[in-house]
């Protein structure tokens, strides 16, 4: 197996663990991608040199190897450069970044939310990755004033989604990710630090109101305002194993009002996947562990070989956790370390 090894581009600048390869030398690498906020972040620190440091908009991309062949965990642009007499710091944003500066407005009809997001993903000239359909909305509004990323961000809420990058610099918009393990760590050795933390949910059920006539009426009688709702309600819950119960109110339930739901079917649909992404996240918390570039947003990890009596053993045990967000470190004093947060 061989060692531990990076390649980083910027612009014309290139650099690499490989003897003889690139113009310029890095001091250090963190990589982010998350599910939350807006979007990934790069920091990278460069020995000073007498060339002209990267500059804001160059293309960035960096690779990581941890002895079994080198991935890419970051793909974006400079946002900054900061100079000092001893290093260049060059900060970066990835593709929720431009979706972030884009301020968009339109209006559709019978068309799915996934369409809506690989429309925006294209205007905000992203490159789209897994796109899923989601629900299919008989007219939907984008105003302006909430940037796109805050619309893709809230279809993602309406259909249960996540909205996040991977280290190619596609935008993905799915559903949680279920079944088995994309990675298993064994926690003797590769496991640095773990901090895991089980509590109920902030809510436990949701009620979502939808409005128009379209479910007694027909879809011809959308747009008819009606005094009762209850034909345009739909509901769901979770038990205390964060089971779905489909026609369920929690006792700690959220009323969402959605003027985009027409039919007592989209509401209920809606309001069981809303709760299905609650559902996907049993623990919260982050674990360290040695370098492991292949992990990205929305994969499923798993710890293997707790020790007996480990207060982490009775939560984490045969428990197939979901990556929100993951950040590669690699320096001198830190070595390389990949922090997962659930």
């Amino acid at each position: 197996m061989a060692g531990i090894g990076y390649s980083v581009t910027i612009g014309s600048f290139q650099a690499s663990s490989q003897a003889g390869q690139g113009n310029g030398y890095v001091r250090s690498i963190v990589s982010e991608l998350s599910m939350d906020g807006a979007g990934g972040r790069c920091y990278l620190e460069l020995v000073a040199s007498d060339s002209a440091p990267p500059a804001p908009g160059d293309a960035t991309t960096i690779s990581l190897d941890d002895g079994n062949g080198g991935v890419t965990v970051f793909t974006g642009v400079v946002m900054e450069t900061r100079g000092t007499p001893e290093t260049a710091l060059i900060v970066g944003a990835d593709a929720l970044a431009r979706l972030a500066r884009l301020d968009v407005s339109g209006a559709y009809e019978q068309t799915s939310a996934g369409s809506i997001v690989s429309e925006l993903v294209q205007q905000a000239g992203a490159t789209a990755g897994t796109i899923e359909d989601g629900p299919t909305f008989p007219s939907y509004v984008l105003h302006r004033g909430p940037r796109a990323l805050r619309h893709v961000q809230r279809l993602a809420e309406q259909c249960g989604f996540d909205v996040y990058t991977d280290g190619e610099g596609q935008v993905h918009f799915a559903a949680p990710k279920q079944g088995q393990a994309d990675h298993t760590f064994t926690y003797r050795t590769q496991v640095l630090k773990v901090e895991l933390r089980q509590s109920p949910p902030a809510y436990d059920g949701v009620a979502v109101w939808g409005e128009g006539a379209a479910s007694t009426q027909g879809s011809k009688k959308a747009h008819w305002l009606v005094a009762d709702l209850s034909s345009v309600t739909g509901t769901a819950a979770v038990d205390g194993k964060l089971t779905v119960q489909a026609g369920s109110e929690g006792e700690l339930s959220r009323e969402v009002r959605d003027g985009a739901i027409r039919t007592g079917d989209d509401a209920a649909t809606q309001a069981r996947m809303r709760m299905a992404a609650l559902a996907s996240r049993p623990l919260r918390g982050f674990i360290e562990v040695l370098g492991s570039p292949a992990v990205k947003p929305g994969d499923l990890i798993q710890l293997e070989e707790i020790s007996a009596g480990h207060p982490v053993r009775s939560l984490a045990t045969n428990k197939v956790l979901r990556v929100r967000a993951v950040r590669h470190t690699l320096s001198a004093r830190a070595g390389f370390v990949t922090r997962m947060e659930l």
